[in-house]
């Protein structure tokens, strides 16, 4: 029986995320591999199916899911929001504790690995695929970041040294090379860098054999001593939050299993698996600050970002949402693919590079001191989604075109 139309497969563009916590370096001890190599089941699954070439059922599944995932971009634009209510002064105390930042990057990370697996592990993996992936990745990031971290920098350097993105003229190359730490920028790099880690994943695909169980021994071994060490890497490095994206990936891959068994998706077993997720994203925000599954010792993981993102338990929670609204429902609808919330979505890039600035310049007219609190962060709020949208429609949306048009010109590939 086909299933009702809020229940059909979709697919979405990429996604990209940021933070307000800065990275750090931590130093370890080491000899807790033991206790790490609990995290090998969670990858073991995910890296056997993205290096598996797709089944003739798959290809029929993606040329009839090629429809929109609505409310992946309500995820996307909550998250967003979520990390400006962050960085929001005046706040409480038991407010501030409360994870908002680092839930949503958390669910930008797993909504990554989700959509690169999702719309391109099931293509095939030729020169012109992979061009197609890169232009459109480009084009997705590097105009307004490259803009705003040259804006900042010429801000903090000629008019207000007291600039939220402080940076010199070594942190402005670090930043242009997908390194800095800087603010909010700091979660760009490894969104960045892990896409070329996903293009050596999607090659993969490529291998039979002998050398493709030698290509997942090797990678599954990196991806265990990428998380076994990252607690003492700093957190710009993608391999610090290689897990997280891993996640995001393994979730695509069942998706793909359930779309070929129909049965599966019944509307009460989406719906209580989008219940089930709702539950889990309330334990990202809840403000117990130690790690659920605690494979490191406290002191490894004392750090935030090392305690918050270098726990399984919550990436698993962050990946079952993302899988859980990738699946259409009216409720979901109602909440997540309505026009307010997917306009969040849609300019979420901007939001998150951008609410800094409007923060700072509410800071400096006193705005935050003379006001009610309250209403000072709603306006602080209601003044960066205006300013997001303005330049998503004015800067961001145009420059993607051009640079997609620009580097796509010479090979032109069909639309896909």
């Amino acid at each position: 029986m086909r299933n009702p139309p809020y229940l059909q497969p979709a697919a979405d563009a990429g996604a990209l995320s940021t933070s307000p916590i800065p990275a750090a370096t931590h130093s370890r001890d080491g000899g807790n591999v033991g206790a790490a190599t609990a995290a090998t089941g969670i990858y073991r699954e995910s890296l056997i199916a993205a290096v598996t070439a797709p089944t003739e059922a798959e290809r029929r599944v993606v040329s009839v899911g090629k429809e929109h995932m609505p409310a992946l971009d309500g995820v996307r634009g909550l998250a967003a929001l979520a990390v400006v209510v962050s960085h929001l002064p005046g706040k409480s105390a038991a407010w501030d504790r409360v994870n908002f930042g680092a839930c949503g990057v958390l669910l930008f990370f797993a909504l990554s690995g989700f959509l690169m697996a999702y719309l391109h592990l099931h293509q095939d993996f030729n020169a012109q695929t992979v061009r197609r992936f890169c232009v459109a990745r480009v084009a997705r990031i590097v105009p307004l970041y490259y803009l705003v971290v040259v804006l900042s920098f010429l801000v903090s350097y000629f008019v207000h040294q007291g600039f939220h993105y402080q940076m010199d003229a070594a942190q402005l190359v670090r930043h242009l090379a997908f390194v800095g730490s800087v603010g909010v920028f700091w979660s760009v790099g490894p969104e960045f860098q892990f896409y070329g880690f996903f293009v050596l994943l999607w090659g993969l695909t490529l291998l039979r054999g002998t050398p493709r169980s030698l290509a997942l021994a090797a990678l599954g071994l990196f991806v265990l001593a990428s998380y076994v060490t990252s607690p003492a890497l700093p957190g710009v490095l993608f391999v610090t939050k290689l897990h997280i994206f891993l996640a995001g990936v393994a979730v695509s891959m069942l998706r793909w299993r359930l779309l070929q068994r129909q049965a599966l998706l019944r509307p009460a077993s989406i719906g209580g698996l989008q219940l089930l997720a709702c539950l889990g994203v309330v334990l990202l925000l809840i403000p117990y600050q130690h790690m659920l599954l605690p494979l490191f010792p406290a002191g490894e993981v004392a750090e935030h970002e090392h305690w918050y993102y270098s726990d399984l338990a919550r990436t698993l929670m962050a990946a079952l949402a993302v899988l859980a609204f990738s699946f259409r429902t009216r409720a979901s609808d109602a909440l997540l693919a309505n026009a307010a919330v997917r306009e969040l979505g849609r300019t979420s890039f901007s939001l998150y590079l951008l609410h800094m600035p409007v923060l700072d310049a509410m800071q400096a007219l006193g705005l935050f001191g003379r006001i009610n609190p309250w209403v000072a962060g709603i306006g602080c709020v209601l003044a960066s989604v205006a300013l997001a949208a303005l330049v998503n429609r004015a800067i961001e949306t145009p420059a993607r075109r051009w640079v997609t048009r620009r580097l796509g010109a010479s090979h032109p590939v069909p639309a896909g």
